[in-house]
């Protein structure tokens, strides 16, 4: 590993004090400003040209596409290609989509096809930066310190999707500036990103024999199957980000037709939510002992099933706010956790890959956001967030479940691997 970080090293930035490791985390802190800006912007303006639960939805789902379709490639790509150079044209496609909507807008030219389009490039260009950006921190970080760097990279992702939709919700109501405004913005600051990753270290992967990118992707899916613990995380964080995490898609119109509130509360609504997890985020950071992640997951995505039941029956945007800093901490909680160990559990030639899976779960979810806004609307939201948390209490229980069963599988692995070697 490069740049690895001084043995002395400790606390809950321990993992900064890695000049590779702080790169690629100020480069983050930028571009999730900025992407956490336009969550605010793009929720808005869907509502804005179409009044509808499943518009915001629908661009969901376009992002969710360039996700699912894209990032099996980016997990290859990952594992074969220099991550810096991904990750630079990953920034790159951020800015110019965001700049051309902005510009859009600007000219009173925006129209609701304009917005699915940037999702979908938007959604393409994650699905290159996610994998390369935790496989380079698999690769730079010590192992010792792979959780601590993991939980400071959800910290970035968690405060800037408070400060950013605060912000943006600000600006959307400030005379002269608005929702365009806010995308140009967003197009800077992502533009900005871009200085810290050109300091990187170049990071090509080491290389191995060459196969067509199809086959890598069905080795890396084989690779997960084999391993029980791997195998549980990533479908249990599917399962979680499909049940559970469209509670956020449906935030907008949430706060509009149900707590009759405008985008500054949205900002702040939201800005609840991720102040949440960067709380929890910094808890997480303290963590030492890994043994203790497969535990804290299973609390984390009970708390969650918890928080979207509650958030069902709220009365108003007020009593949202406390709802939401817990769900949000509960929600970042389990994510990290299960980052942590994707990379704890898999070996460093397979980190793209396992990361795109875990990335293409992420990416399900706004897959799924469209036909349960559709429903929303059929069924209404408080009633659509009782049935996604009675959902959620399912995937706690198969996750316990498959939890002991791997370990009964990894120990009998273990012991008959002893008798073969004796």
């Amino acid at each position: 590993m490069s740049d690895a970080a001084p043995e002395s090293a400790s606390g809950m930035f321990a993992s900064l004090s890695n000049r590779a490791y702080a790169m690629l985390w100020w480069s983050g802190l930028v571009a999730f400003l900025a992407v956490g800006m336009q969550i605010l912007a793009r929720g808005w303006l869907a509502i804005e040209l179409t009044d509808s639960n499943s518009s915001f939805a629908l661009v969901l789902l376009a992002f969710g596409i360039g996700m699912v379709t894209v990032t099996p490639f980016g997990g290859v790509a990952a594992d074969r290609f220099s991550r810096r150079a991904l990750i630079l044209g990953s920034h790159m496609s951020l800015t110019l989509s965001a700049l051309w909507l902005g510009i859009m807008m600007v000219l009173g030219l925006e129209q609701f096809w304009m917005l699915l389009v940037a999702a979908l490039i938007q959604g393409s260009s994650f699905a290159f930066m996610g994998p390369a950006r935790m496989a380079m921190t698999g690769e730079v970080v010590e192992r010792d310190l792979l959780s601590n760097a993991i939980s400071l990279t959800q910290l970035t992702v968690a405060s800037t999707q408070s400060v950013g939709p605060f912000i943006a919700g600000l600006l959307v109501e400030t005379p002269g500036f608005g929702l365009a405004g806010v995308y140009l913005l967003s197009a800077g600051l992502t533009a900005v990103g871009t200085v810290p990753v050109l300091l990187l270290p170049a990071s090509r992967p080491e290389q191995r024999e060459a196969h067509s990118p199809f086959e890598e992707i069905a080795e890396g899916v084989a690779y997960v199957a084999r391993n029980p613990y791997l195998k549980v995380v990533v479908i249990s964080t599917a399962l979680m980000l499909l049940v559970a995490m469209p509670y956020l898609a449906f935030l907008p119109k949430f706060t509009e037709s149900v707590f009759g509130v405008g985008a500054l509360w949205l900002g702040v609504l939201q800005g609840a939510n991720a102040l949440g997890g960067t709380v929890t985020a910094l808890q997480v950071a303290r963590m030492r002992d890994n043994t203790q992640l497969w535990r804290l997951r299973v609390t984390s995505l009970t708390v969650v099933a918890i928080g979207v039941a509650v958030l069902a029956i709220t009365p108003n945007h007020l009593v949202a706010l406390p709802v939401l800093f817990f769900l949000g901490g509960a929600a970042t909680t389990f994510q990290t956790t299960n980052m942590s160990m994707s990379l704890l559990l898999s070996e460093p030639v397979y980190h793209g890959r396992v990361q795109s899976l875990v990335m293409v779960a992420f990416s399900a979810q706004s897959l799924i956001a469209f036909p349960l806004g559709a429903l929303a609307d059929q069924i209404g939201l408080r009633e659509m967030h009782g049935y996604m948390a009675a959902a959620t209490v399912l995937v706690v229980v198969w996750s316990v479940i498959a939890g002991r069963q791997a370990r009964r599988q990894t120990q009998a692995a273990r012991t008959q691997d002893q008798a073969t070697s004796s």
